[in-house]
């Protein structure tokens, strides 16, 4: 199931001397030891340095000196002369054989997430997607679904991380001198009728005693528990209320609770026999995911179940989640009292946040904790540049005539004001400033990249995009800058963090083959995965399998296919009984950039097919030279240049090797719902995802914006009620069947004409019309109907690829023409005497403009029907300037109004 393609060897102890599967140069093979027991060792290999000390930590034997060190040779891209000096296997990525080869036995399964109910778009003004509000049964089904067979219940070795210290050991002594604890009956003042609200109520006066008595923990933070009753907590993505948070500093009860401050959550129940349901598993697994979706630099979200008096704790991370065996808080009350005090005093890197994302306080650098660092306060006002905004069109005059730019009123920044979260990557970056001597890292920073000169990045806290869901890959994309060149200084790159599947090649290992100043493709600076310290200096891989029990990686049963669920219901304990695997995830990082717009800000038509056609290219181009497929088109995977026309293709996280024989890990469909292809929604036997399922895909996305929204980037409200992109009903059984068999209605030739292209925004149907309909009679009428001609096995020949390639872009080269054409000058008369009161320019895809030159003067609909006739009655068309009109059109436009003062 594994090729030598993309997999490095397991080892049983990943330490500093685990070799590290990228070269400073450009991604390393890697071998599958299940496959191949006795690979070549690669000549780009090398051991992992020893980890520096932190700052405020002294020199161990294995750290680095704190010695200037030299400064290390950043990544390039390689020449031709590099890659041929790569092993034989990976010499070229160009495919060996002339079609694709038939898809292996075993489906990956049509399966949908928690993350399908919100889209997924660019998190700034005027790309911001709204929170979804699903309703909680919605969202309980979703849920059931991501975690089927990924909860590990029963977990005793989550204990060890609450250890019955002297503390607690104290604590517990002081509450049974002080009769709040009886050895021989339990917690006195537990109530008869353990009620939810009484139950919270006992837990807080508990803590309010231990908290007034000097045996609590000292010089440590202590964070509080604050009872969230029947309030809605704000910034969620639905609304969702549960029973008791802890929560950072910044909450001080005069706003609302918000899931921004919350750094763990719990659920209490009466009833003891619903520690085990399904009901109280999604019940918290709702708070979980709404704290991933707000905290995305989240490793793990922490929470607890009271069930009667059945104390459960759980963890929540990116493969599912984790539960503890049981125990009764009144005959162990010593692991009790240890668990919630170390909930309350639990470090940034305990409670989940990231380690290697730090922050400069008074004291040091320490782990970045949102809960803790970050407030409601406004941007300083030198420094633009810092606040979460879009970058502004290249026509833009500033952020005065630019309200997306401005930030929202409860944008959350980093205190101090002129500080930010930061990240090390490796230093001599060609455009970054020179790395500060004598500059060492922080073990929380470590990397597997072999490096020792580093650099440090500014994050801005608001992130540009963010997954929000539990078992998925987590990613998230913040904007970054050279954190040495202070406030005021423009966000350059993207900084990229994600947690893949470990059979999946890393993203920076496809983009990073791609030529330096390659058209249509983000640009790769650096990747690596994270590693994070043991003790004694050593270090391990940032993956599940090592955030878990060995208990909680191991798989204790097969879960069943998704066909083959009960369904869930308020008393069912299926997720108990599915036992787990455990889909083990790498947290890896990207630096690419530049810092794209969202393709909904492309502004004329013309700028729209333009970054449709260089993203196709960029696509062709990874996969004719490199063998490259990327599989996930989609609206958010293509962005627009932030400083010139055009566009590029982004997260190749999905992508393969065309020449693949392994399987990628995927738990689901590979692809976007709404910009999936035929084929892929439900694939036909003997075929297997192509480049001409892209392309598909492609056209989809053209066909969608066109559909929903405007030029000037706003959704149409309300959208047309019926269109080719069927959205999945709440609890609809096959959603896919139901979506591929609506695209395949609306793309025959007459429906198209009819039902579709009706459907388009107006500007968009007197635009794109030509193109769409083109697409659509290129791409439907030899997609699946090929066999004959290619040979065996359904396979799509190399040929017809690049075939469909050539057609589609030389579609585009013409609508872009045709929309480019035509120019108009137009001047306005007013009164009787005809008097010369404005010229303009226009060309067929600048109505807009346009209208909004000509409402000055006269009435709008007058305008509006002007642009439906080309004509009106106090208006004249003094000249129409054309590529085949002669000479060049700054010269004819010159004449006529020289014409027209004459």
């Amino acid at each position: 199931m594994t090729s030598s393609l993309g997999k490095r060897p397991r080892a049983e102890e990943h330490t500093p001397s685990r070799p590290s599967p990228y070269s400073s140069a450009r991604p390393a093979p890697f071998h599958s030891a299940s496959v191949n027991p006795s690979p070549p060792p690669s000549p780009l290999a090398r051991p992992l340095p020893p980890p520096p000390p932190r700052f405020d930590a002294a020199p161990s034997s294995s750290s680095i000196s704190r010695d200037a060190p030299p400064r290390a040779s950043f990544p390039r891209t390689p020449s031709v002369t590099d890659r041929q000096a790569w092993p034989a296997h990976r010499q070229s990525r160009k495919p060996k054989r002339a079609s694709f080869a038939p898809p292996a036995e075993k489906e990956t399964p049509c399966k949908r997430n928690s993350e399908s109910v919100r889209e997924h778009a660019h998190n700034v003004e005027g790309a911001r997607a709204d929170p979804s509000k699903t309703r909680r049964s919605e969202m309980d089904l979703l849920l059931y679904d991501e975690l089927y067979g990924k909860v590990a219940f029963g977990v005793g070795d989550m204990w060890r991380s609450f250890p019955v210290t002297e503390s607690a050991r104290a604590m517990l002594q002081y509450a049974i001198e002080r009769r709040l604890y009886d050895p021989g009956a339990g917690w006195t003042a537990w109530p008869a009728n353990p009620t939810e609200p009484k139950v919270l109520g006992f837990l807080l006066e508990l803590l309010s005693a231990l908290r007034a008595a000097s045996v609590w923990p000292s010089a440590v933070d202590t964070f509080e528990y604050v009872p969230a009753g029947s309030v809605v907590l704000d910034d969620g993505d639905c609304e969702r209320k549960t029973d008791v948070v802890v929560v950072g500093p910044h909450h001080d009860g005069q706003r609302d609770l918000s899931w921004l401050d919350v750094r763990i959550v719990g659920e209490l129940k009466s009833n003891p026999a619903k520690s085990n349901l399904d009901d109280t598993i999604l019940q918290v697994a709702n708070y979980a995911r709404e704290v991933f979706g707000c905290q995305p630099n989240r490793r793990w979200v922490p929470a607890f179940t009271l069930c009667g008096s059945d104390l459960r704790v759980w963890r929540f991370d990116r493969a599912g989640a984790c539960g503890s065996s049981l125990i009764n808080i009144h005959d162990e009350p010593g692991q009790f009292l240890a668990t919630i005090t170390s909930y309350a005093t639990m470090s940034a890197a305990d409670v989940g946040f990231d380690p290697s994302i730090l922050f400069q306080t008074e004291t040091g650098e320490v782990v970045f904790d949102p809960t803790v660092h970050c407030s409601l306060a406004a941007p300083p006002a030198d420094d633009d540049a810092d606040m979460p905004d879009v970058v502004p069109a290249p026509d833009s005059q500033g952020d005065e005539e630019n309200p997306e730019c401005q930030p929202a009123a409860n944008d959350r920044l980093p205190t101090p004001l002129d500080s930010y979260p930061y990240v090390y990557v490796p230093a001599a970056i060609p455009e970054f400033p020179a790395a500060t001597e004598g500059l060492t890292l922080p073990h929380g920073s470590l990397s597997s990249f072999p490096c020792t000169a580093w650099t440090a990045l500014s994050l801005h806290p608001e992130p540009i995009s963010r997954r929000i869901a539990i078992a998925t890959r987590g990613s998230v994309c913040w904007k970054a800058r050279p954190r040495e060149e202070g406030p005021g200084s423009p966000w350059l790159y993207v900084v990229k963090d994600q947690w893949r599947s470990f059979e999946r090649d890393p993203e920076g290992c496809f983009l990073g083959l791609a030529e330096e100043g390659t058209e249509g493709v983000a640009r790769y600076i650096w990747h690596s995965d994270l590693c994070v310290p043991l003790s004694a200096g050593r270090l391990h891989l940032d993956e599940i399998a090592n955030l878990r029990p060995a208990s909680a990686v191991s798989t204790c049963f097969n879960a069943a296919a998704a066909a083959q669920y009960p369904a869930p219901t308020k008393t069912s304990t299926n997720l108990f009984h599915a036992g787990h695997t455990c889909d083990n995830r790498v947290h890896t990082r990207l630096l690419s950039g530049p810092v794209g717009r969202p393709l909904l800000q492309f502004g004329t038509y013309t700028n729209l097919l333009l970054c449709l056609k260089q993203a196709i290219e960029g696509h062709r181009y990874m996969y004719t030279k490199h063998g490259v497929l990327h599989r996930d088109v989609s609206k958010n995977n293509i962005l627009l240049h932030p400083a010139t026309p055009g566009g590029f293709l982004i997260d190749f996280d999905l992508a393969i090797f065309n020449d693949r024989t392994r399987t990628s890990g995927a738990a689901h469909r590979t692809g976007t719902f709404d910009f999936m292809a035929l084929d892929v929604l439900l694939p036909r036997p003997g075929l297997v995802h192509t480049p001409l399922h892209d392309l598909e895909s492609f056209f989809y996305v053209l066909l969608w914006i066109g559909i929903y929204y405007t030029k000037s980037g706003q959704r149409r409200d309300p959208p047309p009620r019926h269109t080719i992109f069927k959205p999945p009903a709440p609890g609809e059984a096959e959603p896919w069947q139901a979506a591929r068999n609506n695209k395949t209605t609306h793309t025959l030739p007459a429906n198209f004409k009819i039902f579709v292209l009706p459907t388009l925004e107006p500007g968009a149907r007197e635009c794109l019309s030509g193109t769409l309909n083109a697409w659509r009679r290129v791409m439907f009428s030899f997609l699946y109907a090929d066999e004959e001609e290619e040979g065996s096995g359904g396979g799509v020949t190399e040929e017809v690829i690049a075939q469909r390639y050539r057609e589609v872009i030389a579609i585009l080269e013409k609508g872009i023409a045709e929309l480019a054409a035509d120019l108009y000058i137009f001047v306005t008369f007013t009164g009787d005497n005809e008097s010369k009161s404005r010229g303009l320019i226009s060309t067929r895809d600048d109505h807009q403009s346009l209208i909004k030159e000509c409402s000055k003067d006269m009435h709008r609909s007058t305008v509006v029907s002007w642009m439906r006739r080309y004509r009106l009655s106090n208006w004249t068309i003094l000249a129409r300037v054309g590529p085949k009109s002669g000479g060049s059109v700054e010269a004819r436009l010159a004449e006529q109004f020289s014409y027209l003062e004459a």
